[in-house]
């Protein structure tokens, strides 16, 4: 027998192995099996097996074991594996390492052990340093080995030079423990950096030898949650108790499933008709913020639990919606298996193992939950389908949503695309037929939704009510002091965190750049630092201009630190807090704590970035104000107008959720024409879709045509510079496929490494994976290593 095993290494094919007879019966597809590579051993997947070789070459190595006592992935999940593969075009092995869990991989363990007696004799006899005189007296007595003679290893080692300096500190340590050390305990007593030749050292020496063997990786604690702040195992997380993302589960709102109103109720019996048919069912549930779709997700998956099939529930980014994440707790019980990065090792491994025992049937989590092992998925949920969260920027660029749609439909289930905003793929599919439209257009509490209104940024300067550079317009701050003194919240939006995204000399116009990132550093204020966000260089403060040499650095532009202080100095009485990738890093408050303190009402004001508008039920937020659209219009992206209709519409969302109090919201725009924002003000995603749909159409963007990307980057901007003006001589530009490039990206320069681009676009997408794929394999033809291509198909950014 022979097996097709995948690597987890950057090549385009799987590698064939002989299978010993003593292995046959353990040997399954989805196993993981230890196989040489090299002069060393690895970990792969097993693919198939086949009674014929697929490779026509010699020298079939063996496997050498198999790991684990039951395969990971099953037959299901490999067909989806390959199908990514294929579509994205990236390695297989690639694509099984990106959706195999940490906690489940086999990892090598090397325990140094010292060799008894003789190797501390040995010791002594190297520490003598009479190296001349074991020589001769070897020689003497002819102990040497001849020409013809098989060395012995343990005499030779006798005859290298003395220990040196360098060694015997490990050597020493060594000796001390006979039993042996691993090599992570070494490690952290000697430092990493050249320990391994300091062993191999050792070893050729005959002073030790190493044992390995490969051993499943699992966390050291497998009952508690990092940051968890009750500290508990999920097993203690029922309805009525503390969960293991904290807040308390007796909250009626949790545990008390309400009564539907009509059009929840027309959704959810079109969704247990579709559950009681047993085939793929693509729905898209496009419901007004407030409306209620997660009591129809629930109401879905208990259908489809009482069917006695399981249900995946997909969130952007579920460490930022803990409150979400309680009411799924509260609702299911120890039926729900939690998969999100703020879990132990240990405490997903068990989530893991209860979900593919069935002792779990509900599974929540971020994009990688759409690889959780399921054994007879009947309901998917892509809760905010439009995120861009959902898109993996690196390694596999695979979406969590087009893959959720996949995955559904191998398995039979029904699938529900939830939001309020819905992105302009789905939003097609659904005008075409190929989703069933279900829609909610009112709130579930009865409160109307918020009234918007636009500032013209322009004309607020005119006036000079405010000062010139004042973040805070005049209709802002008395919307503001109408709303504090009523007791009232209130949110200021702004996606841009830091005091200011850029320090600009006044004189000549040179600002700080990174020196590894084509981008200005953003001034963070409350740490006295400049930052990149991309690679995260860090730098002190200076006043002087390093090009004129003059004393004349100012900021430009906002972000949330100058928004907070500007509230502060506006309203020295208000509770004002922070919510950002800053505030609740180490040392902060914390994001969870920060959401509870501003939901009982214990702060007035908060302001934001998009972790203050990600679903989030305030119930005394009265007034949103977002302090700058075109932060998102200004973006050299086409989905930008797109991104801006849906974080605007999704952040006013926020406002008035109680009945009764419909709240307020203020567009702070130097474009109040614009359409998207039009849209937004009169929460007519109708009309933003036919205006957008209609340009996209025009220019050839999706989704009417299909894209795809390569991006080529290297060290060497010059070397990369002919590259890829030699590939543009090469490419087939009669292929019937529109080809955009090679050029600069326009982040042209990203952790020291110089990009350039090349666009794909065409309305059939056979043709343009076939275009790609032979682009892609010329490419690597010409670069021969020393030029990095990454494919990335549907991309979703483009700097």
């Amino acid at each position: 027998m022979f097996v097709q095993i995948a690597l987890p290494i950057p090549k385009r094919t799987l590698f064939t192995y002989a299978l010993p007879e003593a292995l046959e019966d353990l040997c399954r597809p989805g196993c993981l099996a230890l196989v040489p590579v090299g002069r060393g051993n690895q970990v792969g997947l097993v693919w198939k097996l086949s009674e014929e070789s697929e490779w026509s070459g010699g020298g079939i190595r063996q496997i050498i074991d198999i790991l684990g006592e039951e395969p990971l992935f099953s037959d299901e999940m490999i067909h989806l594996l390959d199908w990514i593969s294929r579509y994205y075009l990236r390695p297989i092995g690639s694509v099984v390492a990106a959706a195999m869990p940490g906690h489940l991989r086999f990892e090598r363990r090397r325990r140094a052990i010292w060799l008894g007696e003789e190797g501390l004799e040995r010791l002594a006899r190297l520490e003598e340093g009479s190296l001349a005189e074991q020589s001769d007296s070897l020689s003497e007595n002819k102990s040497l080995p001849s020409k013809k003679k098989k060395p012995d290893p343990a005499r030779q080692a006798e005859l290298i030079e003395p220990l040196p300096p360098s060694l015997k500190p490990l050597a020493e340590a060594l000796a001390k423990r006979p039993s042996g050390l691993t090599e992570e305990t070494l490690a952290r007593r000697f430092g990493r950096k050249g320990l391994d030749a300091k062993l191999k050292g050792l070893v050729k020496r005959g002073l030790i030898e190493l044992e390995e063997d490969w051993r499943p990786r699992q966390g050291a604690s497998k009952g508690s949650a990092k940051g968890s702040s009750s500290g508990q195992t999920l097993a203690s997380s029922g309805a009525g108790g503390e969960g293991v993302d904290g807040g308390d589960l007796s909250e009626p709102f949790l545990t008390c499933a309400p009564e539907l109103t009509s059009e929840q109720r027309v959704c959810a019996e079109a969704l247990e008709g579709a559950l009681e048919g047993g085939e793929f069912a693509p729905f898209l549930l496009r419901g007004v913020t407030g409306s209620g779709k997660t009591e129809v997700y629930f109401r879905a998956v208990e259908q489809c639990l009482n069917g006695g099939r399981q249900a995946l529930l997909l969130v952007p980014e579920i460490a930022l919606t803990p409150q979400l994440t309680r009411r799924y707790r509260a609702r299911f019980g120890d039926d729900l298996a939690l998969f999100h990065s703020g879990l132990s090792d240990g405490l997903r491994l068990q989530q893991w193992h209860q979900l593919r025992r069935g002792k779990a049937r509900v599974a929540l989590g971020a994009r990688s939950a759409l690889f959780a092992p399921f054994s007879n998925l009947g309901l998917v949920v892509v809760d905010e389908e439009h995120d861009g969260a959902y898109k993996q920027e690196d390694g596999v660029p695979y979406h969590g949503r087009d893959m959720a749609v996949v995955r559904a439909k191998n398995c039979r289930a029904t699938l529900i695309l939830g939001s309020a905003t819905p992105s302009m793929e789905s939003l097609a599919n659904a005008r075409l037929g190929r989703y069933t439209l279900l829609e909610l257009n009112h709130r579930a509490t009865g409160a109307k939704l918020p009234r918007v209104e636009l500032v013209n940024l322009k004309e607020a300067a005119q006036k000079k009510e405010r000062p010139w550079n004042a973040l805070v317009s005049e209709p802002l701050r008395c919307a503001m002091v109408e709303t504090l003194a009523s007791d009232r919240q209130v949110l200021l939006f702004l996606n841009r965190r830091g005091f200011a995204p850029a320090l600009v000399c006044r004189r000549c116009g040179a600002a700080v750049n990174c020196e590894n990132c084509s981008v200005t550093l953003t001034l963070h204020m409350s740490r006295s630092r400049l930052m990149c966000h991309y690679c995260g260089l860090s730098k002190g403060v200076d006043d002087v201009c390093v090009a004129c040499g003059q004393l004349s650095m100012a900021t430009f532009g906002p972000g949330t630190e100058q928004v907070e202080s500007e509230v502060r100095e506006l309203f020295p009485e208000a509770r004002v807090i922070r919510l950002d990738r800053d505030t609740v890093g180490k040392g902060g408050v914390g994001l969870e704590e920060t959401l509870e303190l501003f939901r009982l009402g214990e702060m007035d004001v908060l302001v934001g970035t998009q972790m203050a508008a990600k679903g989030h039920h305030f119930p005394k937020l009265a007034l949103v104000g977002v302090v700058l659209a075109e932060t998102g219009l200004w973006m050299p992206d086409f989905r930008a107008a797109e991104r801006t209709f849906q974080t605007v519409t999704q952040v006013a969302g926020r406002a008035g959720r109680e009945e009764g109090d419909p709240g307020r919201v203020l567009v702070q725009t130097l474009d109040p024409g614009h359409y998207a924002l039009g849209a937004a003000m009169n929460h007519d995603i109708g009309a933003f879709a036919d205006t957008e749909l209609s340009f996209r159409s025009q220019a050839g963007y999706p989704p009417g045509f299909r894209l795809a990307m390569i991006r080529f980057s290297a060290l060497d901007p010059g070397l990369l510079a002919d590259f890829c003006q030699a590939l543009g001589e090469r490419l087939p530009h009669d292929c019937g496929v529109e080809l955009l490039g090679p050029a600069p990206a326009p982040l042209f320069k990203l952790r020291r490494r110089f990009r350039w681009q090349l666009l794909f676009k065409e309305r059939e997408r056979g043709r343009l994976h076939g275009v790609l794929a032979g682009v892609l394999a010329l490419g690597e033809e010409m670069a021969m290593g020393r030029i990095r291509l990454d494919a990335d198909v549907d991309p979703y950014s483009f700097l």
